[in-house]
């Protein structure tokens, strides 16, 4: 299964639920994906549904009442879950274990009389 993009149509969306987020305005939700095909279709793209979203916000670079500005904030209307291969809404318990770099060299020692190694800095001295 390929993961959804922006290209995406909604009919073709994995999940039931997309979730809609903006960093700058704080405004998000989850939508049920029966809703908004009932509101859009179901051949609308994902990329749509995000403009869609973004219309609601004071910051979007489209807003007439603002004039557009080099490095003025925008709205950052975006669905986190595209790109994505695994649910969004997955329970921790199912997602199984992550491997952490390092081992037990890497751990310090257990006893405090053990020599503990140091490590050096970049570029400087011993200190």
């Amino acid at each position: 299964m390929k993961p959804p993009d922006e290209e995406t149509p909604l009919r073709d969306y994995p999940w039931v639920v997309v979730r809609l987020r903006c960093p700058w305005c704080r405004r998000g939700g989850n939508f049920k994906l029966a809703d908004i095909a009932a509101k859009h279709g179901s051949r609308i793209t994902i990329g749509s549904i995000v403009v869609a979203f973004m219309e609601g916000c004071e910051w979007r670079p489209w807003n007439p009442a603002r004039k557009p500005q080099k490095y003025g904030m925008r709205c950052g209307g975006y669905c986190p879950d595209l790109r994505r291969s695994d649910p969004p809404d997955l329970p921790p318990s199912m997602v199984g274990l992550n491997l952490i770099e390092g081992g037990k060299d890497d751990q310090l020692p257990s006893s405090p009389d053990a020599p503990a190694r140091r490590k050096r800095r970049v570029g400087g001295g011993d200190f």
